[in-house]
């Protein structure tokens, strides 16, 4: 009885000591390998921070661009507008050229017997007066100046000319109506394409930061998981240094956790206790007492969370309350290998693992096959 309270004073001893100074147990190559990934995720988390900063520069650029555009667009509805009006009113002129056309072809023969008298008359300027006139006003003019605005064998000759003159002006004032339209069009039209060019310039660039932003990101995923494996491998040779430092039994066995036992094996609370109870805190590994074969590791019963690794020669060993699993069924394990993570699944009262040696399928005192 001595001899065993003295093995649990000096566990309990050993676990304090590597609580307290785990740097001393930790490997200085990967202490140093975690330190620069790290400082690569610190890296790459500003270099994130500056890429998202930009995207958002960029994406409120193109918000800005976009209300800029619907201005354009509002003046190009507008414009649309004042096109429809002149466009009205070219229908209406074309109408009243078409009615003035009718009143030319009444005069037309008149006028041209007219205008053939007057040349036989050798009047050619007269004739000249009233067909080539810029404007009613100038036709009016050179018909006063020439003494034909009364005659009767000009009268036809002077209506056709006013006529001609009138529907000449008024198509002249609608073209250009239609070509200062037709200019600001032009103008709307190039001023959107260059807007649209410049938007699907940002756009592209915008494309270029969030494509980078999702490499960084998938870069600062791939860190972390670097982190994390690291910081596993570390806890992992802790666990296995200080389960190793207890020594190995003539069985070939070490301890699976460096910690006192708080519960041994053997009858409790009117029940037989099948294992002994280590205690332990959350997350801390666990390893596996021996080489061996995992046939188990899934939740089991009132065992909660628990792994069984089967050595060979009848021999297996049960870990149990696990808060997560370090190896699969099947799988193969090494002596000190994380099998799993100290936890209080199923049936418990606290962080502990409960852990069993079984022979032939029976459970048997563990203490029997630990140094």
């Amino acid at each position: 009885m001595q001899r065993e309270r003295l093995g649990r004073v000096l566990i309990a001893a050993t676990v304090l000591c590597t609580l307290l100074v785990p740097a001393v147990t930790s490997p200085a190559g990967q202490r140093k390998k975690l330190d620069e990934t790290r400082q690569q995720l610190e890296t790459v988390r500003e270099n994130l921070d500056r890429k998202s900063a930009r995207a958002g520069s960029l994406r409120s650029h193109i918000r800005r661009l976009e209300r800029e555009i619907n201005t354009i667009q509002i003046a190009v509805n507008k414009l649309n507008g004042q096109i429809a009006t002149v466009e009205s009113e070219v229908r209406t002129v074309e109408a009243h050229i078409k009615a003035t056309q009718k009143k030319i072809d009444a005069v037309e023969d008149r006028a041209t017997e007219q205008a053939v008298m007057l040349y036989k008359q050798g009047s050619t300027e007269v004739i000249d007066a009233l067909l080539q006139s810029e404007s009613l006003a100038e036709l009016d003019e050179k018909a006063a100046m020439l003494g034909v605005a009364a005659q009767e064998n000009t009268g036809a000759l002077i209506r056709y000319g006013r006529l001609k003159v009138e529907i000449q002006e008024q198509n002249r004032i609608l073209l250009g109506k239609k070509e200062e339209l037709s200019e600001k069009l032009r103008g709307r039209s190039k001023l959107l394409a260059e807007m649209e060019e410049r938007k699907a310039d940002l756009d592209d660039a915008y494309a270029q930061v969030q494509a980078e932003v999702a490499r960084l990101r998938d870069r600062e995923g791939d860190l972390e998981q670097a982190a994390e494996d690291i910081r596993n491998e570390i806890i992992a040779a802790q666990a296995q240094r200080s389960v190793t430092s207890l020594g190995e039994s003539n069985q070939g066995f070490i301890w699976p956790l460096n910690g006192p036992v708080t519960s041994g094996y053997g009858p409790r609370w009117g029940r037989m206790h099948t294992g002994i109870d280590i205690d332990g805190y959350t997350g801390q590994p666990v390893v596996a007492a021996k080489g061996g074969s995992v046939i188990l590791a899934s939740s089991y019963s009132g065992y909660g969370n628990a792994v069984i690794v089967d050595h060979g020669g009848g021999i297996a060993t049960l870990y149990a309350h696990f808060s997560g699993f370090a190896v699969g069924a099947g799988q193969s394990v090494k002596q000190g290998q994380v099998v799993g993570y100290v936890g209080c699944t199923g049936s418990c009262t606290g962080d502990h693992l409960h852990f069993e040696v079984r022979v032939n399928g029976s459970p048997v005192n563990p203490m029997s096959y630990l140094p």
